[in-house]
């Protein structure tokens, strides 16, 4: 099987007007809030978040867009949370 690597970005411009913007910020809030509620749980979230996309499986679960928004804020996140 081939596989392909691409940046969120592209994801989301392939997705064109399946892209939900709406789904995609929860999935960021979700994830920013994961970082500082639960730190010890972002290497296995990352995980699973990386191995959903990869895979395609969206059944039971929210969609892409969601998905990707969870990618995104956690390619921005410092390695370890900050205080607030």
């Amino acid at each position: 099987m081939l596989t392909v690597k691409m940046t969120a970005q592209s994801m989301r411009e392939m997705m064109g007007e399946a892209f939900d913007f709406e789904v995609y910020e929860k999935g960021r809030q979700d994830a920013r809030k994961l970082y500082y509620d639960h730190p010890e749980e972002i290497k296995s979230k990352v995980e699973e978040v990386t191995r959903r996309i990869e895979s395609g499986e969206f059944r039971h679960t929210p969609g892409p867009s969601y998905w990707i928004g969870c990618l995104c804020e956690f390619n921005f996140m410092p390695s370890q949370p900050l205080q607030h």
